[in-house]
């Protein structure tokens, strides 16, 4: 069976998601899930919230064994944790469309 997927066997297209995969993967750091923005007031009288300029957080949020969860991201990270949710998807999809290759070579029964 390992004869079947060898790199030569391998269309183009699947060769070309293979590498991309390999070099996303590559010293990345990934993290699933959204970012929310939210604004609020603290609660502060004489902070600037309080006259209508709202603060701003980033959220990641996430499910964890079907329950929602979030952390807020500090400033400092929030670069680095925009990266990390791209990232991730980005390799999803590259997954997805090697999986949805090989389902077809798995119908068509060649290999």
């Amino acid at each position: 069976m390992d004869d079947i997927f060898s790199r030569p066997k391998l269309s183009a297209a699947e060769r070309n998601f293979r590498s991309r995969i390999a070099q996303l993967a590559s010293g990345r750091w990934f993290l699933r899930g959204t970012l929310s923005h939210r604004s609020g007031k603290c609660g502060k009288p004489n902070c600037r919230c309080a006259r209508g300029e709202l603060h701003s957080s980033l959220y990641l949020v996430q499910s964890q064994q079907g329950k929602p969860r979030q952390i807020c991201v500090p400033q400092a990270w929030q670069a680095r944790v925009r990266q990390a949710v791209h990232d991730y998807q980005q390799m999803q999809h590259l997954i997805e469309e090697v999986s949805e290759l090989e389902w077809k070579r798995l119908r068509e029964r060649k290999p």
